[in-house]
């Protein structure tokens, strides 16, 4: 079986954290099995990540449907937030780590590309 090339193999690197970007994506908390005995406080901590990320920068934040977009403002909408700053998109998801199954952005010079991988639960 040929593998095709890696992405590193192409030229193309993840770019750190700290490094320039467009937006950081989010997922709004919906898995109380998450955090067991603890998840009223949860949508508080992710507001207040929002608050402070929306800053500086745009912040995307995936909802399940438009349920859960409302819930996800009627928190937000007590903290002191600039809503031209957010987006919510409406993508369903399992979890809220985001960086488990979401997009990972690569960069080679100035083109952007993502990656097709599949999140294995650490397997």
């Amino acid at each position: 079986m040929v593998l095709p090339p890696t992405p590193a193999q192409l030229g193309f690197r993840m770019p750190a954290e700290w490094e320039p970007h467009a937006a950081t994506w989010l997922a709004w908390p919906h898995q109380e099995d998450d955090w067991p005995g603890k998840f009223d406080a949860i949508p508080w901590v992710y507001a207040e990540i929002v608050r402070l990320l929306h800053r500086s920068e745009l912040v995307r934040i995936l909802v399940n449907d438009a349920e859960h977009e409302d819930k996800a403002r009627r928190v937000l909408s007590r903290v002191d937030l600039d809503w031209d700053s957010l987006e919510f998109q409406r993508i369903p998801t399992d979890r809220a780590w985001v960086r488990d199954y979401g997009p990972l952005f690569v960069t080679r010079d100035d083109t952007i590309a993502l990656t097709d991988w599949q999140f294995n639960a650490w397997a």
